[in-house]
């Protein structure tokens, strides 16, 4: 050990040490990932001595390291996973949707007859005026009928129709054996091992060189 640099080993001896007890960008949210990237990180560098005078500042230079070069691997891991096909354990993900318009026809007919008939019968008396006497057979009475009969037959037809859509939706995931669950799993592990690599490799410089 040098006497004038601190490895990374000696500072773990303390049990309430902790290299990564900052917030830092991650390329995924997945928690045992990042924590599997914190380990990997200390065991490569575990005897290495850090590149700052102070345990505080090598902290803020590797905080400042990861944030800044983690962008562009998010992206990388996207990408990696969408060229190599990897959605975990799954290689079949197909939503398809059928629709189909249903049309159904209401008719109704409606018949209507009516027959009125009416009967008016006036009566009128008339007597004759202007003569000096009246006998009662001389009374003339005139009698008018009029007698009206209507006949209505009326039908109607409506029809209306009716739109209904019927929708059907198919959902298939799962493995369909082009590509083995174990497969796609060691596919998915490769990536993260690579970007790991990366991640760890840019953060060499903080650490002292030896030639």
């Amino acid at each position: 050990m040098s006497k004038y640099t601190i490895e990374v080993y000696s500072l773990l001896k303390d049990k309430n040490f902790r290299l990564f007890d900052f917030e830092y960008d991650f390329y995924t949210d997945n928690i045992d990932i990042k924590q599997s990237f914190e380990t990997k990180f200390i065991d490569t560098y575990l005897f290495n001595e850090i590149g700052q005078e102070t345990v505080a500042r090598f902290k803020h230079f590797l905080k400042r390291r990861l944030n800044n070069i983690m962008p562009y691997y998010k992206q990388l891991y996207e990408t990696e996973l969408r060229t190599k096909d990897i959605d975990f354990m799954l290689n079949k993900d197909l939503t398809e949707t059928f629709e189909r318009i249903l049309d159904s026809e209401n008719n109704s007919t409606v018949d209507s007859n009516s027959t009125n008939t009416s009967n008016d019968n006036v009566k009128e008396s008339y007597l004759e005026q202007g003569l000096a006497s009246i006998s009662v057979d001389d009374k003339l009475t005139g009698v008018t009928s009029n007698d009206t009969t209507l006949d209505s037959n009326s039908k109607s037809t409506s029809t209306d129709t009716t739109h209904n859509k019927e929708t059907t939706k198919l959902i298939s995931q799962g493995n369909i054996g082009v590509t083995s669950s174990a497969e796609l799993l060691e596919k998915w592990r490769k990536v993260l091992i690579n970007i790991d690599e990366l991640i760890i490799n840019e953060c060499s410089d903080l650490f002292m060189q030896i030639y």
